[in-house]
């Protein structure tokens, strides 16, 4: 059976999509490219936004178009939020929600045998355990990814992925160690751990500076972590007390700010004041002095007035963060934000992205510039022989050498140009 995947969304969808991958191939079946004749499209969806929706739904009636003749199997956050009657309009042949999404194989291959239409969507309120969703190896690189945690119960007005993935739900501490150990053992020097809301982390007593503790305990020494993403709220003085007394967790947080202005941070019902962020900040970087901290932020909440927005610049240029992820608003259906009235003009929301991108860029080359020497994981090599990584702190490296070089190597860049340190190295002097 040859199959293809499209993925829509987020880092989290990205990973599930290679544990498809890798079941799938497991059973002998084969991937293509989407363009490519196939005998099943599957489709993983995103739901995050109206756009986001009418995006999946668009995707799947053109591989429906293109591939006449496959079976459509539909995943994932889009058709978990769906009501039955939208999801009966899309007339495909599998629909699974937010559980059962270890079953995909099998359920496939059920459908393969006795061709009957099925969809697996349940309500959100029942699921209360974590389904493993384990990827063993990932094909040629030295970073790997480790699924923790999956649901959010936080419930920001703009977000419907509580509705979406349903509540927190973690992975066990021994799941993770063994997992995290299998990856370790075929050549992976970095694992970033992932979720949903990957900070609240939690089995039982064992929290993600625990885990964290554990997982540096009992896998090999060479082995680095990286958080994918984490609120401010969860970044405890456990977690600060372990990143200072190792190096084996990069130096680099990714934490959503969202918004610099109180006012907006209110009607997003974001858990934290500006200045409760900035006094966290501040505190995390005096522990840990060679951190960067990127963060993420929407432009054009609903109701964001031009003094709300200069209130929101002013403030990420004094958080100094490494880059910015800028989004522009955009409204889902459901959520508290999509009753709320005062949508912003779409020139002006564009306006402000490009300002923040312009802010973002100003921000990245200063906090690249703080530092001298790097450690630079390395990820590939591009057919001109230029070797390319990430440094700790996560910035791209593109590096310049007459030797092979592979794994972990530390080196002093020569010139930042396009927000990437370039390194050119000569036969010898580069230090494993």
């Amino acid at each position: 059976m040859r199959f293809s995947i499209t993925t829509l969304g987020c880092k989290v969808n990205s990973y599930e999509s290679n544990y498809y991958k890798e079941q799938l191939e497991k059973h002998g079946h084969q991937m293509v490219e989407t363009n490519s004749p196939c005998d099943v499209c599957i489709i993983n969806t995103c739901t995050v936004t109206n756009t986001a929706a009418a995006k999946s739904r668009q995707k799947i009636h053109s591989l429906k178009k293109t591939h006449p003749n496959a079976l459509i199997v539909v995943v994932g956050c889009y058709v978990q939020h769906a009501d039955q009657q939208e999801r009966e309009k899309l007339n495909v042949d599998l629909i699974i929600g937010a559980n059962h999404k270890n079953e995909l194989v099998m359920r496939i291959e059920e459908l393969l045998k006795d061709h009957v239409r099925k969809d697996l969507v349940e309500d959100i309120r029942d699921f209360t355990s974590f389904e493993e969703m384990p990827i063993h190896v990932y094909e040629s690189k030295h970073r790997a990814f480790l699924k923790i945690e999956d649901g959010c119960n936080q419930f920001c007005s703009y977000c419907a992925i509580p509705y979406a993935r349903g509540r927190q739900r973690s992975l066990s501490k021994e799941k993770v160690i063994e997992i995290a150990q299998s990856l370790s053992n075929k050549g992976h020097y970095e694992i970033v751990l992932t979720g949903i809301h990957t900070g609240r982390y939690q089995d039982g007593d064992t929290t993600l500076a625990k885990l964290l503790k554990e997982l540096l305990e009992k896998t090999d020494e060479r082995v680095q972590y990286r958080i994918s993403s984490i609120e401010i709220t969860e970044v405890d003085d456990e977690l600060i007390d372990l990143m200072k007394q190792t190096t084996r967790i990069c130096r680099h947080l990714h934490i959503p700010i969202q918004s610099g202005c109180n006012e907006t941070l209110q009607r997003m019902n974001r858990p934290y004041t500006i200045e409760e962020f900035q006094q966290r900040l501040d505190h995390i970087r005096k522990e840990i002095p060679d951190i960067s901290i990127s963060t993420d932020v929407i432009v054009g909440f609903v109701q964001e007035s031009e003094e709300e927005f200069e209130t929101t610049y002013k403030n990420l240029e004094d958080c100094a963060f490494s880059f910015l992820h800028v989004f522009p608003y955009s409204k889902r259906n459901g959520t508290a934000a999509s009753r709320m009235k005062g949508e912003v003009h779409g020139s002006i929301v564009k306006e402000r992205v490009n300002k923040l991108l312009a802010l973002s860029n100003k921000l990245r080359q200063n906090d690249m510039e703080r530092f001298t020497d790097l450690e630079v994981l390395i990820e590939k090599q591009d057919q001109d022989g230029v070797y390319h990584g990430y440094c700790q702190q996560y910035h791209p490296v593109k590096i310049y050498s007459d030797v092979p070089l592979s794994t972990r190597i530390h080196v002093t860049w020569n010139e930042i140009k396009d927000h990437t340190y370039i390194v050119l190295k000569k036969e010898g002097s580069l230090c494993d």
